[in-house]
């Protein structure tokens, strides 16, 4: 076997224990597991999330609809674009975009681009970021939050928002991936 098919080949799972499950956010996995090269890793750990949808949602008079919120994990506030968790199995990556722009900011758009859908960690969960671009964005529905939302809603000039992400200003990576993905379409 070349070392090229040894980097395609999958790892051998020789045994898997969920370590955490934490419906509906969260499952984790320490898994024995064999590479194609015959070595062994005892406890590597997968994450399993459900899938996100992010919005760049852009108004008639070129804004940036943006949200800030407290991240725990971080320890801060920080600017990203409005995104959610899909809800159930059957909820499409474009309802979960348009659901959560609207719950979030209270902006609506009738007029969606799939910009692509990308894996944040292939190291350690199979989870997908789907992201969208909602032109001619408007705000006319009522704020939405859940118990876990509390957020600061910001309308960002466009030629501001790519400064934004290369002065750490938007420092999320999945939402930094999103506003290139969205500049770049709107060349």
């Amino acid at each position: 076997m070349t070392d090229d098919e040894i980097a395609r080949q999958p790892w051998k799972v020789l045994s898997s224990q969920l370590l955490v499950e934490r419906p509906p956010w969260l499952r984790l996995w320490a898994q024995d597991v064999m590479l194609p090269n015959g070595v062994t890793i005892e406890g590597y750990l997968v994450a399993e999330q459900r899938d996100v949808a992010m919005v760049f949602a852009l108004t008639e008079d070129r804004q940036v609809v943006l949200v800030e919120q407290y991240k725990h994990g971080v320890g801060q506030a920080e600017w990203d674009l409005p995104a959610g968790y899909m809800d159930a199995e059957d909820e499409s990556p474009l309802a979960c975009a348009q659901r959560e722009l609207r719950e979030e900011t209270g902006y609506v758009s009738g007029d969606w681009q799939h910009l692509g859908s990308f894996v944040l960690n292939p190291n350690r969960s199979p989870n997908l970021f789907h992201y969208f671009l909602a032109h001619n964005a408007r705000a006319e529905a009522e704020l939405e939050w859940d118990e876990t939302e509390a957020l600061i809603i910001h309308r960002v000039d466009l030629a501001r928002i790519g400064p934004m992400v290369r002065q750490g200003k938007v420092a999320s990576m999945a939402s930094a991936l999103g506003i290139l993905l969205a500049l770049d379409a709107l060349r």
